[in-house]
């Protein structure tokens, strides 16, 4: 059985698919073929034992761009006689689906794991014409797929309101980690003490990091308003910022802005990190004041979960799934930094309250969240034959 995976490029299939893969390379004789943009982690990939083949993928809205890549896509599927082709977030569910279906590919999976910027609201013309466009080609694309597998379930009632996807098609699962990949225990006392030296942070000081892409909805502008209001009550109160800068999005935060607030606020911005995990595990609690359209799950709370840590997000549909209010985290209202900022403050001066919301985070991640429960069976849903 030939199968490929389509995802927009090469650190996301490390973040997010292995187990996929580790759950398909089960199938007798399976031979299993990622596309993406896989730059500097083709060879990364290709010891998950899968074949890499590089594919560029224009992440804005470029019509001229996305033909293209539709087309490479097709070439690929057609030359390479795939059974299965499993897309993965918006783009490659629209064009990794057409380029599928005028390939005569057997079956088609689209992975819907939250809309992004283009389902945001929109006040000006463009964005609105983008979104109207990208609607009508999801519409068609989930027609074309033969199911469509969800992680939050407001997404798929919107799929189903909007007449994109009926509910038969549908499979829907919370979002899924390696909870023995992301464990409290991953890192010594000597690696964590390195890097506070690194990043300039004192044995006594305590850490709030937020992991996000660097555009507004977000929330890069609450986390850093929330830093400004404690940084006078709480000088050993330091936030991490890592999000790497995102050119060509009209979202995107300026790095004039962070800059300006590292000058008045105790916050450092470390841009992109590979060693996200290492900062998740120096860090007192985790933070997401998000209202971009997230997946109902997101990573950047449930990692932080699976390796003990408290977690505060947004009030929303997209976000509030991992947080059990007064368990382990907080909810806040959207846009709200002085909201923020009080949840952070009423945790950091419990510190039992701290360690007590980290166990439940831990709990729950196992529970609730573990790849290794969820992916099989979401692949036998979606009539994927593994043998088991």
């Amino acid at each position: 059985m030939k199968i490929a995976l389509v995802c927009p490029d090469g650190l996301s299939i490390l973040l997010f698919c292995k187990g996929i893969i580790r759950s398909l390379k089960s199938i007798k004789g399976a031979e299993i073929f990622i596309l993406s943009a896989d730059g500097i982690y083709k060879k990364n990939i290709e010891e998950l034992g899968v074949k890499s083949v590089s594919v560029d993928i224009y992440r804005f809205a470029n019509p001229i761009k996305d033909f293209k890549y539709m087309l490479t896509l097709y070439r690929i599927f057609k030359n390479e006689k795939l059974d299965l082709v499993i897309n993965f977030s918006t783009k490659p569910n629209i064009y990794g689906t057409f380029a599928a279906y005028m390939a005569n590919i057997n079956k088609i999976v689209s992975h819907v794991v939250g809309l992004g910027a283009t389902f945001l609201p929109s006040h000006n013309v463009k964005g609105k014409l983008i979104r109207y466009v990208f609607l009508k080609l999801y519409r068609v694309s989930c027609r074309l797929s033969d199911k469509v597998w969800f992680t939050n379930k407001n997404d798929l009632s919107y799929f189903i309101t909007e007449r994109m996807v009926t509910q038969e098609k549908s499979v829907l699962t919370k979002n899924y980690l390696d909870t023995d990949e992301y464990t409290p225990l991953l890192f010594s006392n000597e690696e964590l003490s390195a890097l506070r030296k690194e990043l300039g942070i004192l044995e006594n000081d305590k850490v709030v990091v937020m992991v996000a892409r660097m555009i507004w909805p977000k929330g890069i502008k609450e986390f850093a308003e929330a830093a400004e209001f404690l940084k006078d009550a709480y000088p050993n109160l330091k936030f991490l910022l890592v999000a790497p800068p995102e050119d060509g999005s009209d979202y995107s935060v300026p790095e004039s802005y962070i800059k300006e607030k590292e000058k008045t606020a105790n916050l450092k911005w470390l841009g992109f990190r590979s060693d996200v995990k290492r900062i998740y595990a120096l860090s007192d609690l985790a933070v997401l004041p998000s209202y971009y359209k997230e997946g109902g799950y997101p990573r950047a709370l449930l990692e932080p979960m699976a390796m003990g840590k408290p977690v505060i997000t947004t009030d929303t549909p997209d976000c509030r799934g991992a947080v059990e209010e007064g368990k382990n985290g907080f909810l806040v209202p959207v846009k709200d930094a002085k909201a923020l900022a009080k949840a952070i403050e009423n945790l950091i001066l419990d510190e039992d309250m701290l360690i007590k919301f980290g166990e439940y985070s831990r709990a729950k991640a196992e529970r609730e969240f573990d790849e290794k429960k969820i992916v099989p069976q979401a692949l036998l849903q979606l009539g994927i034959p593994l043998p088991y």
